[in-house]
């Protein structure tokens, strides 16, 4: 019975703990910046943006721009006939059931949080189209990044690594609807956990591409 009582209050004692460390370690990595750098000098530079709506982070770049167009790369999907020339394409990637069914506050579930944390589906991708002036207005929570050729093809393509691509090479577009006509969801690579969440996956991109992030970025605060 006493080592039943001293399991239970071990228990108890993780159950507090563990959340506190988690909280503080990101708080702390967050907000310490990892090495990055400004663009190269007299080279011209690419705005791309960081959206947030308080708790999840998208990465927005333009839909087209030098030799980079993002309707032929979204062909598969009927949205990429709704990219214009002044348009941004915003990616969010994250855990696929999470995404499909809790599209309002009021729809988040107890358990699909906790099979998301526990990495127990696929994850997806989602892509919005973003009207340039949408960005520059005050509704949307952004943050402007001035980026160079290199930092753009870095960041493009390890964006393009977190699709899982069809037989063509093409990303695979879900059956299942956005939330409206500008926004569709993918098949990605990967699974969601609580080391490697949404926003530490965009984390994860500006800091291969040598952009200002956290160390560790499972929040919004160390992106934006």
């Amino acid at each position: 019975m006493r080592h039943l009582r001293r399991f239970f209050l071990i228990l108890c004692l993780a159950v507090v703990t563990l959340p506190v460390l988690y909280g503080a370690a990101a708080l702390a990595l967050g907000l310490l910046p990892a090495p990055h750098r400004q663009p190269s000098p007299g080279q011209p530079t690419v705005p791309v943006y960081l959206i947030s709506n308080g708790w999840h982070v998208w990465v927005a770049l333009p839909a087209q721009t030098g030799d980079t167009d993002w309707s032929t790369w979204l062909a598969e999907s009927r949205l990429a006939g709704r990219l214009g020339d002044s348009d941004y394409v915003a990616f969010g990637w994250g855990d696929r059931d999470f995404y499909l069914n809790t599209r309002r506050p009021v729809d988040f579930r107890p358990d699909l949080a906790i099979a998301a944390l526990l990495g127990r589906g696929p994850a997806a991708m989602h892509v919005m189209r973003v009207p340039e002036t949408r960005l520059n207005g005050p509704e949307l929570k952004t943050r402007r990044l001035e980026v160079d050729a290199l930092q753009y093809h870095a960041l493009a393509a390890y964006i393009q690594t977190g699709f899982a691509p069809g037989g063509n090479g093409r990303p695979q577009p879900l059956t299942e609807p956005g939330f409206g006509l500008d926004d569709a969801f993918f098949e990605a690579t990967g699974r969601y956990s609580p080391f490697r969440t949404c926003n530490e996956w965009i984390g994860a991109g500006l800091r291969a591409a040598g952009l200002k992030a956290g160390w560790w970025t499972p929040f919004p605060y160390g992106l934006i």
